[in-house]
């Protein structure tokens, strides 16, 4: 349509709208065209990430690997090039190395191409040019020489990697960008001057082995004569003696007084059948177990057959002592009567026949478990003691209860001490219909953890007075000898380890100790566990030597009730070095060390605060401020030798218990250190990790055995940047202290 001047035409509606429709392609080709840019450059930038992020970690690793080889230059490099192509990177072929530090030409070259690269020298060519990534391994050997011009092989710290990868772009090389460099760098440190102290439980329960106390027993503290067991003695319970006195005749004898009243009189230990398993590997905490237990007349048990040596069985042995209530670390657990019913509690049978029809009555003699039997009621949360359960049944009636049992008011005794001199006791627990010459079975199961049983009497004698019956009351209470016939089944199994015979497989009587070759018996748990501090000892002995007296000092704490103190050797040892470099073959040693070690004794509790304190003490650091203190290395008592900021403090805690003392002062006024128990033996042992922290000393834990609080040990050792470490045996302690030692002399410082 045209205007009336001619001036300008109006197209039809259509075409207006595909004019329209033309400029909104345009836009959408713009907008598809940029996000296409966006998604490229995310590609790119994700690829460049994953790459940095791939190439930290392989330098992290080579850093780490090629560290443990110093102060030798040219393994730490050719280590970390290792790790490198385990990672990912093709050394030699797309990738190079250039290196710097005392190093050869290149990998097997001549030594004399050895020379200080103190600028980057390139040590492996890749074949592919330009190459796709390049390493830089620096071992700053010139610059840690003692004499300062790079003239010493073999003395570097330190080594540092930095990695430099070109990453293929996909859309930035649209833009002139083929590639773009990743790049990062790691340095690790290997520490040369080192001032450790090791922190030892000494406390009573290291004494004895941890299922069978006194099976093995340390018999001199002559130093000459170790390493154990040379210089101790097992104690396994006599076969010999248990055939000679008839004690398996198929026809028993009973007892019989001067009123014709019948006896049958048992050992504890020489038991039918025991149906818990104390072997370690399938010992679970929270189990419990019946164990044959060893000690001597003098501690108020029975003579048993051995004449001079008692044996009895206890319900559970602890792995540790000395909390009155929980959260003390209760090794196994409370039995109650619905546990026996459902056959859940450890069981020991013993099989009998008696001489009479009628009713027989059974006693026992036997001793509570002490204050670490409790039983948690599952409604309410709360604990109770309750220190003398256990529950009966002869042949196939339902077990009942049984509290009669007086109880040993401390702690269980690990060490033969007088703290529970006078609880063994005579109980009646009940009565039965018995059958002349039939074989009945008496069974017993576990109730409170700690329970002991000496002897077993079964008699038709109703009197409910102990005093008045003189089968109990000879050999001052402890009970005429076991019977004629009075032993059976697994008692009289020479494969029964309680025996500690070397067996074949024809020599087993029973299916409950079979074996399959030729076995001796002493190798079995119940005698091979041999004590913590022995073996604990004789770990921390080979830690020592595997120390350099050239550089590092190492100093002792030995801790139960209160801890004693063995100053830092071998640089100085009161005023006078031990280490001479101007003396061929100087006589470098830790003997004061050895022998402080080698002379511990267990007794006592388990103050592990006091330990650190004096621990930190030995480093030269007087965190309490105590008169005497100092560290002047003069040889006075409390002269530590520590040498500051020169050497990297360390200490090591080895305990197998939970604090149960403190040395008192500020370190309990903050319960808020440790606020999970309300304790303030447990709060003093973090107000002085907290001191550790502050003092620069890196506190590594070790818990032995299942009786620590494995939190406790974790806190402190994440307070000062340390590690903690589980040793379910003593047996694990030499690995636990080589990754001590790698971590030591090893950090990665970027």
């Amino acid at each position: 349509m045209t205007n009336r001047t001619g001036l300008w035409t109006t197209q039809p509606s259509g075409q207006r709208v595909l004019a329209q429709s033309g400029q909104s392609f345009i836009l959408l080709a713009i907008i598809f065209m940029g996000l296409l840019a966006l998604l490229g450059l995310a590609l790119d930038l994700g690829l460049l990430y994953i790459e940095r992020i791939h190439m930290k970690r392989a330098i992290d690793a080579a850093t780490l690997a090629g560290v443990v080889e110093l102060p030798h230059e040219e393994p730490a490099i050719m280590r970390a090039v290792e790790y490198l192509r385990m990672n990912g990177y093709n050394v030699g072929r797309d990738v190079n190395v250039l290196v710097m530090g005392y190093t050869r030409a290149y990998p097997g070259a001549q030594p004399s191409t050895l020379r200080d690269r103190q600028t980057p020298h390139e040590y492996i060519t890749a074949t592919v040019n330009p190459p796709r990534a390049t390493f830089l391994i620096d071992t700053y050997s010139f610059r840690s020489s003692p004499l300062g011009g790079g003239t010493t092989p073999d003395t570097a710290s330190k080594i540092a990697i930095t990695g430099t990868v070109n990453v293929p772009m996909n859309f930035m090389q649209f833009f002139g960008y083929r590639t773009v460099r990743a790049q990062d760098v790691a340095v690790a440190q290997n520490i040369t001057n080192l001032d450790i102290v090791l922190v030892f439980d000494r406390s009573g329960s290291m004494q004895g082995d941890t299922i069978c106390y006194q099976c093995w027993q340390e018999t001199t503290n002559d130093v000459a004569n170790y390493p154990f067991p040379t210089n101790g003695v097992y104690n396994p319970i006599s076969y010999t003696l248990v055939m000679s006195r008839n004690l398996c005749r198929s026809t028993p004898e009973d007892y019989v007084d001067s009123q014709g009243r019948r006896y049958v009189i048992i050992e504890a230990e020489l038991y039918s059948r025991n149906d818990s398993s104390y072997y370690r590997e399938t010992r679970q905490t929270g189990i419990g177990y019946w164990a044959l237990q060893r000690g001597t007349t003098g501690s108020g048990r029975s003579s048993s057959i051995e004449g001079t040596r008692s044996a009895h069985v206890a319900h559970n042995p602890y792995w540790t002592y000395g909390q009155a209530s929980p959260p003390a670390p209760l090794f196994g657990r409370f039995y109650t009567l619905q546990d026996a019913q459902r056959g859940v509690a450890p069981r020991l049978e013993y099989d009998f026949r008696v001489s009479w029809s009628g009713i027989a009555y059974i006693w026992l003699r036997a001793q509570g478990g002490g204050s670490q039997s409790f039983w948690v009621n599952l409604v309410n949360g709360q604990y109770y003691r309750d220190p003398s359960k256990i529950y009966w049944a002869v042949d196939s009636n339902p077990p009942v209860e049984n509290s009669a049992a007086n109880s040993c008011n401390t702690t269980y005794d690990y060490a033969g001490s007088s703290s529970c001199t006078g609880s063994w006791s005579w109980i009646r627990i009940g009565s039965f219909n018995v059958i002349s010459g039939s074989l009945h079975t008496l069974k017993i199961w576990a109730g409170s953890p700690g329970y002991e049983i000496d002897k077993i009497v079964i008699t038709n004698d109703s009197r409910t007075d102990y005093s008045q019956i003189e089968p109990l009351t000879f050999d001052s209470g402890r009970g005429r000898p076991a019977t004629v016939g009075s032993a059976r089944a697994g008692a009289c199994d020479p494969c029964n380890p309680i025996f500690g015979l070397t067996v074949n497989p024809q020599d087993c009587t029973t299916p409950y100790y079979l074996v399959t070759t030729r076995t001796n018996r002493l190798g079995d748990d119940l005698f091979s566990d041999f004590e913590p501090l022995r073996t604990s000892q004789e770990a921390v002995k080979r830690f020592v030597q595997k120390l350099d007296p050239q550089f590092d000092q190492v100093g002792f704490a030995a801790f139960s009730t209160d801890a004693s103190r063995t100053e830092l050797s071998c640089l100085h040892r009161h005023g006078r070095a031990c280490y001479d470099p101007l003396v061929q073959n100087p006589p470098i040693s830790y003997t004061q060390i050895l022998r402080a070690i080698e002379e511990q004794t267990a007794e006592g509790g388990t103050d592990i605060a006091e330990a650190m304190r004096a621990g930190l003490g030995v480093l030269g650091l007087n965190v309490d401020g105590l008169p005497g203190w100092n560290n002047n290395c003069d040889g006075s008592a409390n002269s530590a030798c520590g040498r500051g900021g020169a050497a990297k403090r360390v200490m090591i805690l080895l305990t197998d218990g939970s604090p149960n003392d403190n040395p008192g002062g500020a370190c309990d006024d903050d319960p808020s250190l440790w606020p999970y128990n309300n304790d303030p033996d447990f709060d003093c042992v973090m107000y002085y990790a907290r001191k550790a922290r502050q003092t620069g000393t890196v506190v590594y834990t070790i818990g032995l055995g299942n009786g620590v609080i494995p939190e406790l040990l974790q806190a402190v050792a994440d307070e000062t940047q340390g590690t903690y470490y589980f040793a379910p045996s003593p047996e694990d302690l030499d690995n636990i202290f080589d990754q001590i030692l790698a971590n030591i002399y090893v950090r990665l410082i970027r």
